[in-house]
């Protein structure tokens, strides 16, 4: 593809064309780092990949944790929903990976945890800013443990103003 063609798509159609290009060799083995463990424990660790990232925390990070077939239910103060999947979240959260907005909000509650065999649940409370208020939020996450590691399959997002 010429810099010209380029150009001429819109932004909105490159995002999820970066995000998994992002997928080199050198990312796949920082992952491989992290490997979780199948408990409780392994299942926290997981999760605070993404609301504590470190120095290598890249998009094939979270294309690894995030699975293929996750959705996203995303509902704010007064009900409205919207619905996304894996790409169209992780669109959405690479917006957020640039600057200091990646480690900021690093602030968590868990409220509950579960790790029954290969399936995983975590509820915890969030201050993020995903669009462009500072709300918290509750998340409650459906993990699957699939290929030696944790995957989230499901995210609810409940956004309600910061107390």
């Amino acid at each position: 593809m010429t810099l010209s063609i380029i150009n001429q798509i819109p932004k909105l159609f490159l995002i999820p064309l970066l995000l998994f290009s992002c997928k080199d060799p050198k990312n796949q083995n920082q992952n491989m780092k992290h490997q979780d463990e199948q408990t409780e424990k392994g299942l926290i660790k997981a999760i605070n990949r993404l609301i504590k990232p470190d120095k290598n925390f890249s998009l094939a990070t979270l294309d690894s944790i995030y699975h293929d077939d996750m959705i996203v239910i995303m509902i704010d103060q007064n009900d409205n929903k919207n619905i996304l999947k894996k790409d169209e979240f992780m669109t959405l959260i690479a917006s957020k990976l640039e600057g200091e907005e990646r480690t900021k909000n690093t602030w968590a509650k868990f409220i509950h945890t579960e790790v029954n065999q290969n399936n995983g649940h975590i509820v915890v409370k969030r201050r993020v800013n995903l669009t462009e208020k500072n709300n918290e939020l509750t998340v409650i996450l459906d993990f699957l443990w699939e290929e030696d590691h944790w995957q989230i399959t499901r995210e609810v997002i409940f956004t309600h103003p910061k107390n």
